[in-house]
């Protein structure tokens, strides 16, 4: 196809032939007339018409080609494609007639196979009905079998479970008596109420938490004595419960039955909502906590009572106020939460469950001078906002231990060995780069507090992790060997670290000295969680509100207890709930763990605990094995004054053991103590126990 300004190039090419010899021609007739003497100004075409006869006829055959050539352009461009067009139209028209001919020819074929197809699904409708009421009758004469076959079985568990009647549904709320265990065998009316696989059973006084049982690990399994009796047995005890009749009855085991049927196929399916709500309960015990903590109910900064304005990164609460000041500061200072706004992840919540705003001003606030430049609830914004900024980002009234830059560094080191979040926390408040190499260099040279936290990292050590992450300003920093934090995550496979880490937004595509990056890493090692993780954070999409796996301490009711037995029966073991990085026995001389002050004991209803015959602070364990203190003098009895004189009462020492054909009760008396766990620790002396043999 050529373009208009090739198909013109010949015609330029003619005419400028002619122009040249017609200029030539005429050139030559004036020197001609001015050698004669004479002056031409004007020569005609009639004189050189014969001498131009030739280039003439090529300018105007070149004429003719290109108007021939623009014609032809013209009647394309204009006639031809109307014509296409008609063309086109007439073929449509003879395919869609042709194409409606055929239909109407099918149309009696449809008519006839639309009334043959409405008399087969009726038919087949007919028979899944029968198939059905047939299936719902062998399926209930099975169920029947089911039931007399359970009922006559002895009791614990049954590989063949219990199947439930699906009208019931998954979820019930209503009343059962429950037989209590103690001495006195009663039945006693409880709260009950079943959803999302876990069943919930109510005290009779308010004040109690509920017992919460997974019914994943549990069996309901009829009574053959009363017929409106069942036992529900789970991993450490069974429970008794009546309903008030046989279809009360009927109905609570199916929805027990069918709940954890549920939660068993939700789990088998991966879906997500059981363990949704679950981390809603954890993360609400765990504020619930965090509000319960000595401090915390007012204000870290002005003392206002009930804050609920959370810094994650510092562990400490604020009130409305407070906050906003604390969010003018940047997130490098103070990342602010609401408790009640905000849907928290549990990693957010990890420094505010070990931190407390009691102890967080004991270091940040151990310098005030006098009078106390410190707010009140009713000061105005700039008076709170000089104090807040010397506070946080001056460190102006920190507590001072040291002066010397080597001996900082060294209690960084010793902090974050030894688990101690609040010295870890006196540290940066003195003004120590968080992410320095640590003096001895580690596992690797040039390792940083953050790289020894992740590589050491444990269930109980996660919040020692997050403080890092938060509070320092160079999460990249590399060892010798170029690894980064991320990568110790993928070797040391600390999963959780890593979902904290990433948090904090680290460079994901460094490369250690193997040229790998942490993904590369978590790849080799098929570390499929961690290597996901690092893609969603490598495109954007990782989501920083993450929960983590962590040995939170709640304290939760384990048992259920009939009111009217609690002196009866032993109380589950209490815990202590002060975080394992709060009391390091290794840093503590054997006079200052004499001097600590003991647990109070309570004394509203007496129980047997092995809480009596333990000291709980003394029992701190710790990561390095030691051999137990032994210059420390032994502690006396807590209630060795309540011993009861008897003549026949002895020292029970932790092997001895009673005849066998002898009975013994304990009329306030405590169970023989279990062995002495393996902890750097002051052992009491076993307490003097008085036994009644009959």
């Amino acid at each position: 196809m050529f373009s208009p300004e090739d198909l013109k190039k010949p015609f330029d090419k003619a005419w400028k032939d002619y122009e040249t010899k017609f200029t030539k021609i005429e050139k030559e007739k004036r020197e001609h007339a001015k050698q004669h003497g004479m002056i031409r100004t004007e020569i005609t075409g009639a004189e050189i018409a014969e001498e131009m006869e030739k280039e003439r006829r090529l300018f105007q055959l070149q004429m003719c080609e290109y108007l021939i050539k623009v014609n032809e352009i013209k009647t394309k461009k204009g006639v031809d494609l109307l014509q296409n067009l008609i063309k086109y139209y007439h073929a449509q028209c003879n395919f869609f007639q042709d194409g409606l001919k055929t239909a109407d020819k099918l149309k009696q074929y449809i008519e006839k196979l639309a009334a043959d197809l409405y008399n087969i699904k009726q038919t087949q409708d007919e028979e899944k009905k029968q198939l059905t009421a047939l299936r719902d009758l062998i399926k209930s004469s099975l169920q029947l079998e089911q039931k007399e076959d359970s009922q006559s079985k002895q009791g614990g568990y049954s590989m063949h479970q219990l199947q439930g009647n699906k009208e019931f549904g998954s979820e019930k709320k209503g009343y059962l008596l429950k037989k209590s265990d103690g001495l006195r065998k009663v039945w006693q009316r409880r709260k009950c109420s079943v959803k999302g696989g876990i069943l919930t059973i109510s005290h009779a006084t308010s004040n109690r938490q509920p017992v919460k049982l997974n019914l994943l690990t549990c069996q309901v399994k009829p009574s053959t004595e009363d017929r409106k009796c069942f036992d529900l047995i789970s991993h450490n005890r069974t429970y008794h419960f009546q309903a008030e009749d046989e279809q009360e009855f009927v109905i609570w085991t199916s929805v027990l039955t069918n709940s954890k049927e549920e939660a068993l196929n939700m789990a088998f399916r991966g879906e997500q909502t059981a363990g949704e709500d679950g981390l809603e309960d954890l993360t609400k015990a765990i504020i619930d906590e965090v509000l319960r903590i000595p401090g915390n109910e007012v204000c870290c900064d002005c003392g206002a009572s009930d804050p609920k304005w959370l810094s994650t990164n510092l562990g400490i609460l604020t009130c409305i106020e407070c906050s906003g000041i604390h969010r003018e500061m940047g997130v490098h200072i103070s990342r602010i939460q609401s408790m009640e706004l905000d849907k928290l992840g549990t990693s957010e919540l990890l420094l505010a469950k070990n931190v407390g705003n009691s102890n967080f001003n004991e270091i940040v606030e151990g310098n005030l001078p006098c009078p106390s430049p410190k707010p009140t609830p009713c000061s105005d914004m700039t008076i709170r906002k000089e104090f807040i900024t010397a506070k946080y980002v001056d460190h102006k009234f920190a507590r001072k231990t040291c002066n010397s830059a080597v001996v900082k560094l060294s209690n960084l080191c010793d902090a974050v060995r030894s688990r101690d979040l609040l010295a870890l926390i006196q540290v940066s408040a003195e003004g120590v780069e968080l992410m320095e190499p640590l003096p001895d260099g580690g596992q690797e040279g040039g390792e940083t507090a953050l790289h020894y936290a992740v590589r050491t990292a444990d269930h109980t050590s996660l919040h020692l992790v997050d403080f890092l992450v938060q509070n320092s300003g160079h999460l990249d920093k590399q060892t010798e060997r170029g690894n980064t934090a991320l990568h110790y995550c993928c070797i040391y496979e600390k999963h959780e670290c890593l979902k904290l880490l990433l948090r904090g937004k680290p460079a994901t595509d460094i490369t250690n000295h193997n040229g790998e990056t942490a993904l590369d890493v978590a790849r080799r090692m098929r570390i499929d969680q961690s290597a996901e993780a690092l893609m969603q954070a490598a495109e954007g999409k990782f989501n920083p509100k993450v929960h983590v796996e962590y040995d939170w301490n709640l304290r939760l009711e384990e048992m259920d207890e009939s009111d009217d037995d609690l002196d009866d029966k032993p109380s589950p073991i209490k815990k202590d709930r002060r975080p394992q990085s709060f009391c390091h026995s290794s840093s503590l001389s054997p006079h200052d763990k004499l001097s600590l002050p003991a647990f109070p004991v309570q004394r509203d209803k007496p129980r047997l605990s092995y809480g009596m015959f333990t000291n709980q602070i003394y029992s701190v364990s710790t990561d390095c094995p030691s051999s137990p203190v032994s210059d420390a003098p032994p502690l006396p009895p807590r209630n060795a004054g309540k011993a009861l004189p008897s003549s026949s009462s002895s020292p029970l020492s932790p092997g001895s053991q009673l005849p066998a054909n002898s009975s013994s009760t304990l009329s306030k008396k405590r169970p023989p103590p279990p062995p002495w766990p393996q902890t750097h620790a002051v052992r009491p002396p076993y307490p003097t126990l008085t036994l009644t043999c009959v």
